[in-house]
């Protein structure tokens, strides 16, 4: 596993070996839990919340760690993971009539059960998604990729604001894609350094 120091708080994380495994396996035992303690052990109260959606994309984010473990990324802190995405290079259309792209597609981005809840827990660390995804757009920039395309997400209703607060606009196509452009991407980042370096 690959690992680098980020800038203030989180670890980022760019392989799922057993340790990310287990870290995802903890979160489905911390969502029983949680689903016992807040929603009287009954999936059905967490319909439509924040904690409710965490607990359908951790369970595919579990799975697709485990079947491609180097699409996984995540950030970590105390040695626990507290949010993780899967990513994929690919090349395709983005904009209709516009051809074929290259460009990067944000297929899965979660935070830790413990981040979704209606109030704070001992283990609640705010923001990780928000830092993972400032990872990845490093990443992306730097060599060997220096990626001179942009990301591509297909944002649920509930996180467009979240994908709107970072830089991705809507799809002019209809599509509920939504798109983060190289430009966009390197203004969040370097307003995003400013603000952890104070």
């Amino acid at each position: 596993m690959s690992i680098t120091m980020t800038i203030n708080q989180f670890v980022f994380v760019n392989y799922a070996n057993d340790v990310v495994i287990s870290n995802l396996l903890y979160w489905q035992n911390k969502i029983q839990s949680y689903l016992i303690e807040y929603y009287d052990a009954d999936p059905a109260n967490a319909l439509r919340t924040k904690f409710g959606i965490c607990m359908n994309k951790s369970q595919y984010l579990l799975e697709s760690a485990s079947d491609y473990p180097t699409s996984f990324r995540g950030v970590a802190s105390d040695n626990m993971l507290h949010a993780g995405a899967i990513i994929e290079s690919r090349r395709g259309e983005i904009y209709l009539y516009e051809g074929r792209q290259e460009h990067l597609l944000l297929d899965i981005l979660c935070s830790a059960p413990w981040n979704c809840l209606p109030q704070s827990v001992p283990e609640t660390k705010k923001g990780a998604a928000t830092w993972l995804v400032a990872e990845i757009i490093q990443e992306a920039i730097s060599p060997p990729n220096q990626m001179s395309g942009i990301l591509k997400v297909a944002a649920i209703p509930a996180a467009i604001e979240f994908y709107r607060s970072i830089g991705f606009e809507e799809n002019p196509d209809g599509s509920r894609e939504m798109i983060l452009t190289r430009e966009k991407a390197l203004q969040f980042l370097e307003a995003y350094k400013l603000r952890w370096r104070r």
